[in-house]
Formats: structure tokens, C-alpha cells, sequence
């Protein structure tokens, strides 16, 4: 049921964003199994780097949270990385399987600017 999602989720970004997808990714139990890799990304990274990664990210938070009642925010959803290259968006699927996805930061370009304007003030601030 989760390699059907993340294989349907990894089309319709494909028509979506074309090569802003960089990687769809099924992570369960510590490991992960690669939905979709865009093609330069699966020449420069190795099963070594890319398990780092996917266990870097499922280690950094975890879904388990109060529920919605007793968070002012409601459910998480989603949680969402930034890094120099990329987005990462992480989305709960089952209590042991996450989907994973990564995408170029020229696709989520107000995301971008709102957070680099964000970004700004804080660092004026420190």
C-alpha cells in the first residue's frame, strides 16, 4: 500500500515539476527503499549517503505529538527541511512508515523567499 502511494505520489510530481523532483523515498523501521531518484542525483549519491540521509531525517523528529486537542497547532502533518539545495518533505503514512521527498528550491519559490525573509531578521537579530 505505501509503494502504491509513493509511486503516485512520484508521478504526479514528475508532471508537476519535472526535474524539481529530486527523490521520492519509503522509510520504515530504520530503512528505506527508493520510490524514484531524478538521474544525476543517482550518479553522485551512494547507498551509503543516501541512508544517511533518510536516517538522519527519521531520527530528527518524529510524528508521534499530542493530539490535535491538546496542540494549539492541531496534527502534524507534514514536516518540512530546508537546505541549500533542496526541500525535504516528510509525511506520516503509517505509525511505521514515512514517505519522503525531496525537491529543488527553485519549485517552492515563495516558500523560499518567506523563509530566506525570515531567515534574514533572525540573523539580524543574533
Amino acid at each position: 500500500m505505501v509503494r502504491d502511494t509513493a509511486h503516485r505520489l512520484a508521478e504526479y510530481l514528475s508532471r508537476r515539476i519535472g526535474d524539481g523532483l529530486r527523490t521520492v523515498v519509503i522509510a520504515a523501521d530504520g530503512g528505506y527503499e527508493l520510490e524514484y531518484i531524478r538521474d544525476d542525483l543517482s550518479e553522485r549519491y551512494t547507498e551509503r549517503t543516501l541512508t544517511a540521509a533518510v536516517t538522519d531525517l527519521q531520527v530528527e523528529t518524529s510524528f508521534s505529538s499530542p493530539s490535535s486537542d491538546s496542540s494549539p497547532a492541531g496534527e502534524r502533518r507534514a514536516v518540512v527541511y530546508y537546505y541549500e539545495n533542496a526541500f525535504v518533505l516528510r509525511f506520516p503514512f503509517s505509525e511505521a512508515e514515512q514517505i519522503i521527498i525531496s525537491i529543488g528550491t527553485g519549485v517552492g519559490t515563495d516558500l523560499l523567499r518567506f523563509i530566506e525573509d525570515c531567515r534574514r531578521i533572525v540573523d539580524r537579530s543574533g
